[in-house]
């Protein structure tokens, strides 16, 4: 069996005990990589530098993991935005997590705003065309994050494909590239066992 490629980003952590600064991954992604039928390749935090590293190795998708907000880490968001210009230059599909989404999503001018309730709380969100195909109308997500994306803070370029309760954007594609990002987790318990859908489709141009 050939297994597709995709190159993951990390977050920073700090090992107790220890001074200095390590970049980390969660051992979820590769349980949920192996079920998508993929070969993950962790990405270091380098900044602009690691765009030759993505680059040598060819990946055919770029996921960017959650864990963080932006502005955190100045190294990390170094690194991941040097890798949204790359893939935007070369129409590389980009799956967009959590942290994710708002990196995409501040890259193209939207804004984020706090949000209670939805840290460790699974609900349901509602589907909007294309991403129907994949989840239906309704599907129930986890949720980790303090920041939302409301409607008034997408960004121009993107349309969304998900909103919670309260209309807040929980998942989103770009109008023109193979771009596509979701608030939930589709690596941690309580995601939707459809999310293989969405990434099959990202790999095989079905976004747009």
């Amino acid at each position: 069996m050939s297994l597709r490629r995709a190159c993951i980003t990390m977050r920073v952590t700090n090992a107790t005990g220890y001074d200095e600064p390590r970049d980390s991954l969660s051992h979820d992604w590769l349980a949920s990589m192996a079920a998508w039928e993929i070969m993950p390749y962790p990405v270091p935090n380098m900044g602009a530098d690691a765009v030759a590293y993505v680059s040598a190795l060819g990946p055919e998708l770029l996921v960017f993991s959650g864990g963080e907000d932006l502005g955190e880490s100045p190294e990390r968001d170094a690194t991941e935005f040097a890798l949204l210009d790359y893939a935007i230059g070369v129409s590389l599909p980009v799956l967009a997590v959590c942290r994710g989404f708002q990196l995409l999503n501040s890259y193209f001018g939207g804004e984020t705003l706090p949000i209670n309730g939805h840290v460790g709380a699974d609900h349901k969100i509602r589907l909007e065309s294309p991403w129907r195909e994949f989840y239906g109308n309704t599907t129930t997500v986890n949720s980790y994050h303090n920041l939302a994306v409301p409607m008034h803070g997408l960004a121009s370029c993107l349309r969304a494909t998900a909103l919670d309760p309260r209309n807040n954007v929980e998942a989103a594609q770009h109008n023109d590239l193979p771009l596509a990002a979701v608030m939930w987790h589709p690596e941690r318990k309580g995601a939707p066992k459809d999310d293989g859908k969405l990434v099959n489709a990202l790999l095989e141009g079905g976004m747009l």
